[in-house]
Parts: C-alpha cells; structure tokens; sequence
C-alpha cells in the first residue's frame, strides 16, 4: 500500500514528507497533526466493544475487552499497521504499563522487535505479560526516566509516542465514532492522563456530527493536570492516589485541546484519590465490570455526581481489564498496603 499521509505541527507550522513519520515535531516537539490518513483497520480484533446498560440509565463502554485489555490497543494496532509498511523493525515506548502491553502484542503479531520502558512500580501483572508476549522489558525508577529513555531509541524505532503522535490520536477516534448513536444528551466519563481518548473521542464525534454531550475528564489526584482549567465537579477519596497507576501524566502534551474540549462540551473535571478509587473498584466488580482501578475510578466520578445529572444519560469508559491486577485484588479491595 502506497502511504502518501503527511504530519504536520499546529504550533510552529513544520509539514513533513508524504509517508514521512514523526513521533513528535521535529522542530518544536509538539503534537502532531496528519492529513489523509488511510482509515484505521482492526488488527486483533480491537475496537467495537460493547457498551452495556448497569444501572438505570447508565452505560458502560468495556474498552477492557481490547484484545491487550485496554483501549490503548486502538491506537497503537494503528500506530503499528503503518509502522509495518513503512519498513520500521522494531518499536519502542515508554509506558506506565498499558501502552505497554498493547505494544509488546501488536508487536509480536506483526514480528516487530518491542522494547518497553516502564516505571519500577508499574502493575506486576502487567510486566509479566509484557514479558510472556516476548517483549524486550527496561525497567526505570521514574515514568519521565522511562520517557527520557525511550526518546533516546526514537531514531532507531517506531517510537509509539501515544502523548503526541498523529497515528495513534487517529486510532483513538474510533471509540468515538462508535459512540455516535448513544452520546447526544449524555455525560461521558472518560478516565483521563495524556488525554488522547478523550481528545480522540471528542474528534470521532464531532466528525460524525453529534453534539449535545457532555465529556467528563476522570483525573488521578496525582497527576491533576486540569486543575484551575475547567470546572471541578468534585474532588474524592483524599489526596493520594497510588492506585491510580494507568493516569500518571502531570504534562500531557495536548494539555490545551482537552481542556478545551471539556469547556466547549460544558463539562468538567473529576479528581480522585485512592479511597474513592477503592469504592469505584468494588461497586464495579460487583456489577460484574472487571475494570482496573484506574478506570473504576470512573465510575466512583459517577457516583459523587449522579444526584447533579439532571437525569441525564452518563457513559463510563472503562479503559483497563482488572485481570492484569491478579494477585493484588485483595489488597485492593481490603485497602492493604501494596
């Protein structure tokens, strides 16, 4: 297939080659935008996940049924379908654990080389599997050493670059495209980091003509990065938040497009701490939603708010499986140090 798409930068005005790829703007490192992009394809499977009714007038959208268990493999089965084609052999990336993992699968599908730069503290559970999927695991004392690391491959490999990259952006439109006959009139509460499936949910339904939603960010407490830009709607369960291990990003780099898709949709933010993040991940096990902390936490947002809706619809995307927590569930759920 002949790639004729071109990336080009919103801030500074770079335009690259056609079939020329970038991870971030070779000349002001911002975000990435791309132009005649072929259509996104599955690779695995990924994409058209349910969205099932668990309580009156709310819905759960079950981004953990990816094929790696997280909505990350939207983008990333994307990002790797041209990486293939445009004749890269490995991939890198720097991951707090999920992007991670969609990596190391789509990797190995498509028999690229895969390197994974994680923080010490990602989820065991998800390490291992990096591991059992034959991907090369570098482990770091930080998320930003696991960037700075990564970025030092980029010249070598596809770098996946989830935060500023114009491919994956355009793989996370999907879920919302495939929202597009539910979320008129509804609150969709989407857990938020780099912010690309919020910004890429917004994008599908815009594009497919819907308005009249609102987009709730769910953020960790940690890693508040739209505090003092769009309005809180509540701030739970105390101020730490080390379960929260998938929303690590205090500078995502399209920081100033998701807080202004929250402000234009007139929605909010949500910050969460651990206590809340405990009570989001038993009420959601308890409805059968195996969803991990990270994404429960949606559904703890929709809790502290559900008097304040005006009975409108709510969405919960649950991003990441649960299943990846095995062996810690317990300590979750008991509150145990882990």
């Amino acid at each position: 297939m002949d790639l004729t798409f071109k990336l080009w930068c919103p801030r500074c005005g770079f335009r690259g080659s056609a079939g020329e790829y970038h991870p971030w703007c070779p000349r002001c490192r911002g975000p990435l935008e791309g132009e005649d992009l072929p259509p996104p394809r599955p690779i695995l499977g990924e994409g058209g996940t349910p969205l099932v009714e668990f309580h009156s007038g709310a819905y759960a959208k079950l981004e953990y049924l990816n094929p790696s268990g997280s909505f990350k493999d939207r983008g990333v089965g994307y990002s790797l379908w041209i990486a293939r084609r445009l004749g890269y052999k490995c991939a890198v990336v720097d991951s707090s654990g999920n992007t991670g993992l969609s990596t190391a699968v789509y990797s190995a599908y498509l028999g690229l080389e895969a390197r994974i730069y994680v923080p010490a503290s990602a989820a065991p559970g998800k390490k291992s599997l990096i591991r059992a999927v034959g991907a090369r695991l570098i482990e770091t004392r930080t998320r930003d050493e696991a960037r700075i690391m990564a970025e030092r491959e980029a010249d070598e490999c596809f770098h996946i670059a989830h935060p500023t990259s114009a491919l994956f952006l355009e793989g996370m439109k999907t879920a919302g495209t495939e929202l597009a006959g539910h979320a008129e009139g509804a609150d969709i509460f989407v857990p938020t980091s780099s912010g690309s499936l919020l910004i890429g949910i917004n994008r599908g339904l815009r594009e497919a003509g819907v308005g009249g939603y609102r987009l709730i960010a769910v953020q960790s407490k940690n890693a508040y990065s739209l505090k003092g830009r769009v309005p809180e709607l509540a701030s739970i369960g105390g101020d730490q938040a080390s379960l929260l291990d998938a929303l690590l990003l205090r500078n995502p780099a399209r920081l100033e497009e998701l807080a202004r898709a929250v402000l234009e949709t007139g929605g909010g933010v949500v910050a969460v701490g651990d206590e809340a993040a405990v009570a989001g991940f038993r009420e959601a096990h308890a409805k059968g939603l195996l969803a991990e902390p990270s994404s429960a936490a949606a559904l703890a947002a929709f809790l502290s708010l559900k008097e304040k809706l005006e009975a409108r619809r709510a969405i919960l995307v649950l991003t990441g499986s649960s299943l990846k927590y095995v062996g810690l569930i317990e300590n979750i759920i008991s509150r145990r140090k882990l």
